[in-house]
């Protein structure tokens, strides 16, 4: 499988820059959450939701960290 990436043109896109900011916020509240205490499997899924809202982001990034590699069949 190949890397995922966005093109220059797709970035300028105004619905790119939706999502991105929409990425951004839930990993804002993501990493709040995260903060609090609670029950550790709560706290391995919110880390799954931040790792997964990064690679999401990161496809706006030169080098995306999401690859081939993060997903299972």
């Amino acid at each position: 499988m190949t890397d995922f990436t966005l093109s220059e043109a797709d970035k300028a896109q105004g619905l790119w820059l939706r999502l991105r900011a929409h990425f951004e916020e839930r990993l804002a509240l993501a990493r709040q959450r995260n903060d609090a205490i609670q029950p550790e499997d709560m706290t391995a899924a919110l880390r799954g939701e931040i790792k997964t809202l990064k690679g999401l982001i990161s496809l706006g990034d030169d080098r995306p960290i999401v690859t081939g590699a993060d997903y299972a069949p």
